[in-house]
């Protein structure tokens, strides 16, 4: 975080287990260490997973420490999303489950994205429909 810029990556679900052990406190290089090719870009220091679906820039913003449970939140500003235009519908929605995105839950749970479906704005005299 020393260079102000980090990177968010959603790859496939079968780059699961690679995923989970980047999480692990390397000294070295974790995209090194599990298999992942780094992707630099010109205007960021932080590197990208090469094979992710979508690639996200983001500028370090601020570093809060939670003291109850001795964690640190790190808040972001998004400078740059990167990812495949078939993605983006002609709504702009992005269907991250046609791409098969991993998905996390807590510290060690993965799933795959499968969707449940898209609702109308929900308002509260009016029951929301599926579009």
């Amino acid at each position: 975080m020393n260079s102000g810029s980090y990177t968010l990556n959603f790859v496939h679900y079968s780059d699961g287990e690679k995923a989970h052990q980047t999480s692990a406190r390397y000294m070295d290089s974790e995209f090194e260490a599990v298999g992942f090719q780094e992707e630099f870009r010109a205007d960021y220091v932080a590197p990208f997973v090469s094979q992710a679906v979508v690639k996200i820039a983001m500028k370090f913003e601020e570093k809060i420490d939670i003291k109850i449970n001795g964690t640190v939140m790190i808040i972001g500003s998004i400078q740059e999303v990167i990812l495949h235009q078939k993605l983006i519908g002609s709504d702009g929605f992005i269907n991250l489950s046609d791409a098969s995105v991993l998905v996390s839950c807590g510290l060690d749970a993965y799933f795959k994205s499968a969707p449940l479906g898209r609702f109308t704005y929900a308002k509260p005299d009016k029951w929301t429909v599926k579009i």
